[in-house]
This record gives structure tokens, sequence and C-alpha cells, in this order.
């Protein structure tokens, strides 16, 4: 049962029966004087000095509409929780419906973003990895900061390989429980974001006249001078520049994925609750 606290001007208004039928003759509705009067009975002079008391505690506000003469009254927010104290726990349900949802969004956008766990590049004959840290507000941002782990030779390596590899130096890549993403998790793509295949391999050749690479997909026009020495993957049709992250491993956190799902349901179940209690709340008890 919710407890009401009256003050004492409210205790005051409350101590007299007529004032509290004015309070159930005004439950959910707007009246005019002549509206209160016929109902309850009381000429217009006494029911005048009862509503002056009432809305001097507060529990009674006046309204004047535009264009007309009459003044009407309604019960204030103070006035409606006295006859109904579910009114606060109502209000309370709606806020923790409200912020379940605006959890719920902030999950499922940040599962849609995938995070960066780590990256490889290829420079001359050797592939560099490297692990990803986050940086900033965890579902906010997604900053992220390069660990160099180590280097594998670049000739004839698979994506799988460098993968199998990332994990290996990374002492594993975990989720937000703590549990290990498999493989298939793990995706590998460009700066252009082309995604690779598991079992695509990586093609390499030091730069002479007779450069070509292993894939008709790839045309040999601007060969990096710099290094000597290109890479590309078969069946795709882009090649790489040694000087930015050739390859970014990212994945999707699942958990996100249920916590989004959950609180939605939460959220649903709250809504469903607090307009059934709404509903009952606003029929006249009286």
């Amino acid at each position: 049962m919710t407890k009401v606290t009256l003050d004492m001007n409210t205790f005051k208004a409350l101590a007299s029966d007529t004032r509290l039928d004015i309070l159930k003759v005004l439950d959910g509705k707007s009246l005019s004087l002549k509206d209160i009067s016929r109902v309850t009975n009381l000429n217009k002079a006494t029911l005048h000095e009862h509503l002056t008391k009432l809305n001097e505690a507060g529990l009674v506000k006046k309204k004047e509409r535009e264009g007309h003469k009459w003044v009407y009254y309604k019960l204030t927010w103070k006035g409606e929780g006295l006859l109904h104290p579910e009114n606060t726990r109502i209000v309370v349900l709606f806020s923790t419906t409200l912020i379940s949802l605006v959890i719920a969004l902030i999950f499922f956008i940040s599962f849609f973003q995938p995070i960066t766990v780590g990256m490889a590049e290829t420079y001359d004959d050797t592939i560099y990895i490297y692990e990803a840290e986050g940086e900033g507000i965890p579902l906010i941002s997604r900053d992220v900061s390069f660990n160099y782990l180590g280097e594998i030779e670049a000739e004839e390596q698979m994506v799988q390989n460098i993968t199998d590899e990332l994990k290996i130096r990374a002492n594993g890549i975990t989720n937000s429980l703590g549990m290990e993403y498999k493989d298939e998790d793990i995706q590998w793509v460009t700066p252009d974001n082309i995604q690779l295949k598991s079992q695509q391999k990586l093609v390499y050749r030091s730069y002479n006249e007779d450069y070509l690479l292993d894939s008709p997909n790839i045309k040999n026009e601007s060969i990096n001078g710099t290094n000597g020495s290109k890479a590309s993957f078969e069946d795709s049709s882009f090649e790489f520049s040694p000087t930015v992250p050739e390859m970014i491993a990212i994945v999707q956190d699942p958990i996100l994925l249920y916590t989004a799902i959950s609180c939605l349901m939460v959220f649903l179940v709250l809504l469903t609750l607090s307009t059934w209690r709404y509903l009952i709340n606003k029929k006249p008890k009286f």
C-alpha cells in the first residue's frame, strides 16, 4: 500500500467531509462552479469558499478558458495523488520503462558497430600483426590503439593463417564475458571495407620488370616504389598499399545483442504493466 504524507495545510483542507466530496467529484474531470454545485447540492457561495481552501492547499487548480467567462476547476497532481496513491508508483514504472528502452537502443547500436580486435599489414616480404585495444567510453567510443605482436612471412599465407597467428600472439580474443571468439567470428576487411574470405591466399612477389600478380582481377599499374613489393589476395579486385593498415580484424559481440534483446523484453513487460496500472488508476474509485 502506497503511503501518502499530508502537510498541515492539506490536513486542514481535508478536515471537512464536504471538501473531500468535492475532490471525489473532480476526480478525472474539469468542472465549472455551476457543475460542481449541481452535483454536490451546495450553493455557489459555500462551494466557492471550499474550493478556495482546496486551491490554497494545492489540491485543486483553477483554469480559465479563453473566450469563456466560466472558471473551471480540476485536481492538481497532488490532489490526484491523494485519491490515487498509485500515481507515484505508475510514474516510477513509466520512468523505468523509458530507461530500459534507451539501454536497449544503446546495446543494439553498439552491436551493429563492429569491434576492431586486430590489424595486419604487409611490408616487403613480411606481415606485421597488431592487437587492438579499445579506448574511450565503452558502448559509445570505439577508438582503438594497436600493439605490435610480431611478424610472419608474407609468402603464400592465407587469411586463416593470419587469424590463427593473431589469436595465438594475443593469447586469445574474447568477448565482454571473457568467452573466446571462434575463427568464423573474426572477419578481416580492407580499409575500403572489402571482406576477405578465410581461405583466400596472400599472393606476394618481389618487384621486378616482369612483375605480375597471380590473379587476373588485379591490374599491375601502380607498383609501390617505396619498398619494391606488393601483396594482394587471390580472387580479389583490389591491391594493398604497405603505407596503410592493410587488413582490419573485426568482430560483433553477441553479448551486446543478447543484452539488447533482454532490455527490449523488459521494456515491453514494463510498458504493458505500467499502461494497465495507469488505465485502472484512471477509473474513479468513488
